[in-house]
């Protein structure tokens, strides 16, 4: 009976020495990841990234905006000529607007990649990839 206890009393002791130093190794690599993030919000390369994705974003929108207008224009297939005429400038009217906004968000991206001096060591770091 003795022996049984001193048994259990060790299993019991095994499973809390275990339990400690796995609730230990948690805490250290959560504050291990903390500090790491807190760093990485703090990078440029973090922001840099955010950028290039709201960038991404806004030419995604400006070429679905392209493909709405080729493939949700109704086709006039039997209307008067004046109808067909001004289908035809509403639809090249929209198409100059998007290409007028794509250059607008070309040339300020690259405005600012020019003011940013980070940026450029990024795209240099990226092209010898």
């Amino acid at each position: 009976m003795f022996d049984a206890l001193i048994a259990l009393c060790a299993v019991v002791a095994t499973f809390t020495f275990c339990r400690y130093f796995s609730a230990k190794t948690r805490r250290v690599e959560n504050d291990i990841k903390a500090v790491v993030e807190r760093k990485l919000a703090t990078s440029d390369y973090r922001i840099q990234l955010s950028q290039l994705k709201e960038e991404n974003a806004v030419m995604r929108n400006i070429l679905l905006d392209l493909v709405e207008n080729e493939t949700c224009s109704p086709v006039v297939r039997s209307g008067s000529q004046a109808d067909l005429a001004r289908f035809k400038r509403t639809k090249i009217q929209r198409y100059r607007e998007i290409l007028a906004e794509s250059v607008h968000v070309l040339q300020q991206s690259a405005y600012e990649r020019t003011l940013d001096p980070g940026a450029k060591a990024l795209s240099v770091k990226s092209d010898k990839l």
